[in-house]
């Protein structure tokens, strides 16, 4: 097997991203199938010209980021990532700022605004079926906690409509985006200006067109309140004490 030589770095990059991008450089060149199996880390230590620790250290990182995965009694695999799943450990870690929150925060809103193409595309009845079923249980919810969870159940499951794995994989940013949100006032229902009702009414009966126009709307005290929101938010995502 040809060394990869890997002397040229830069300053600012230590051994290990070297050893990370050279890996992804080796996966790219082998233009591997997904479940393809990776070299044993002597053996990437070998291609790669640095020691098996600095390898196991590169390999831990992209496993981190989805691109490869240990499968019992097959070693390492090339799998292909998915474009949310690598931001879970980050979102999870509780170390994002409030620059971060907002940006989080922003995709979010521009997401359900601008997918509903794609729900409209996808919908079946069996849909607004289960996506009334969750407002039924929203309208009996006695606790914050439980409207909250309902109510990311809601969203949650428009992005599974879209049937983009993609947006799919975003649904678990909404827990820690809708802790921001607490604890609701007990009026938060009467500001929304379109409720989830509403929503599943346009979706059954309107077009995307409306259904954008809808979701800003039921998203505006969202718009109105960002700011506010990320004020009394602390680090972790959840809203601070006696706000």
């Amino acid at each position: 097997m040809k060394t990869i030589h890997t002397t040229d770095y830069r300053k600012d990059r230590s051994l290990v991203e070297q050893t990370q991008k050279d890996l992804l450089t080796y996966i790219a060149n082998q233009k591997s199938n997904d479940n393809s199996h990776m070299p044993k880390e002597n053996e990437m230590a070998e291609i790669l010209g640095v020691s098996r620790v600095v390898v196991r250290e590169a390999l831990s990182r992209l496993r981190a980021i989805g691109v490869l995965e240990t499968k019992r009694k097959k070693g390492t695999v090339l799998v292909s990532p998915r474009i949310f799943g690598s931001l879970k450990p980050i979102i999870e870690s509780g170390l994002l700022e409030r620059d971060s929150l907002r940006d989080l925060y922003e995709l979010r809103l521009m997401l359900e605004i601008g997918m509903a193409d794609f729900i409209f595309r996808q919908k079946t009845e069996k849909d607004i079926e289960a996506l009334q079923e969750i407002i039924e249980k929203e309208e009996t919810a006695k606790t914050t906690e439980e409207s909250i969870a309902l109510d990311i159940q809601f969203h949650s499951y428009l992005y599974s409509m879209t049937k983009n794995a993609s947006l799919s994989d975003f649904h678990f940013l909404l827990e820690k985006l809708f802790a921001m949100y607490a604890p609701r006032t007990k009026d938060y229902k009467v500001k929304q200006v379109i409720s989830h009702a509403g929503l599943v009414e346009v979706l059954r009966f309107g077009s995307p067109d409306s259904f954008r126009i809808a979701m800003r709307l039921h998203l505006n005290t969202q718009f109105e309140n960002m700011e506010k929101i990320l004020d009394r938010t602390d680090t972790n995502g959840k809203a601070k004490a006696n706000t």
